[in-house]
């Protein structure tokens, strides 16, 4: 099927499957607006861009290459607010709508569109799976029954969308299946990935509301932390694919750092813990 077709069709035979509330008192609305996220910010792009049709994209339809910041501080915000704005279910159709002009040629010479439920499901999975690792490494472990719920949630979360239920799993069990054949089928390391690991070395514009003259001073060390970070988190095959190198001394490191943040986040008023968008959210239902 043509991709563009294939785009926004719901499949006629497509299973039925039970979705779950993302609002106030669910999973999602608990975790996907949390500061923690930018802890991953790195590994959820590098891992998205893994795949050939987004790494494609980014090449031939961003300015990634220039400001590798404008994806993502520009990205988890609108994708917040399908969860915390009141305007939710509106915002939806915004995302899904800002990847309506994308497609091209892949680098295994095949057409693609962004829109393609198998692409776009990838990059919803990412969001859905760090739910479940924010806790994994920064927080207490879910349960089997959580990790199903979140499942059930990002479900009704990707109906927001309109797209195609044909590529949606059941459970969190189906959800790894899916999750560990995409990353040793489909991922790839292309010219996007290389970027991003290169740039202790490439100078990039500084991160939004940071001073260029403090910018020129710090990074180097904040980008090396942020690489180092984005390993420490990546899944193994992920990082056998990269050629990235991590060592029991890393380990260790990371195992502290995993720690101190595990043990001082229960700490911090919700104000601290949840993103600007985020939190208006939840002031705005707790006001109600």
């Amino acid at each position: 099927m043509d991709p563009d077709n294939q785009a926004a069709v719901a499949t006629a035979d497509a299973p039925v499957l039970p979705g779950a509330p993302i609002g106030p008192g669910s999973l999602t609305w608990k975790y996907a607006g949390d500061w923690r996220n930018m802890l991953f910010l790195g590994r959820t792009g590098i891992l998205q861009n893994m795949h050939p049709a987004v790494g494609a994209a980014l090449q031939q339809h961003s300015n990634f290459f220039d400001n590798p910041w404008d994806r993502l501080v520009r990205s988890v915000p609108q994708i917040q607010g399908m969860i915390y704005d009141a305007d939710n279910v509106a915002q939806a159709e915004r995302v899904r709508d800002y990847h309506k002009p994308l497609k091209g040629i892949d680098s295994r010479g095949e057409r693609y569109h962004a829109l393609n439920p198998d692409v776009y499901w990838w990059t919803h999975a990412t969001f859905i799976e760090l739910n479940i690792a924010i806790n994994e490494y920064f927080g207490t472990p879910l349960t089997d029954a959580q990790k199903d719920q979140l499942i059930a949630e990002g479900v009704t979360w990707w109906r927001m969308y309109g797209l195609s239920d044909r590529v949606l799993v059941s459970n969190y069990a189906e959800f790894q299946e899916y999750w560990n054949r995409t990353i040793d089928e489909v991922l790839e390391r292309n010219p996007t990935t290389d970027f991003a690991l290169d740039l202790t070395r490439t100078r990039i514009p500084a991160l939004p509301g940071i001073p260029e003259p403090l910018w020129s001073v710090i990074w180097r060390p904040v980008m090396a932390f942020n690489l180092w970070l984005a390993n420490g988190l990546m899944p193994e095959r992920a990082r056998q694919i990269l050629g990235m190198r991590w060592r029991g001394a890393d380990q260790v490191a990371f195992g502290a750092v995993c720690t101190a943040i595990r043990w001082s986040w229960p700490l911090l008023p919700d104000r601290l813990r949840y993103m600007p968008r985020a939190y208006a959210g939840v002031a705005r239902e707790r006001g109600a």
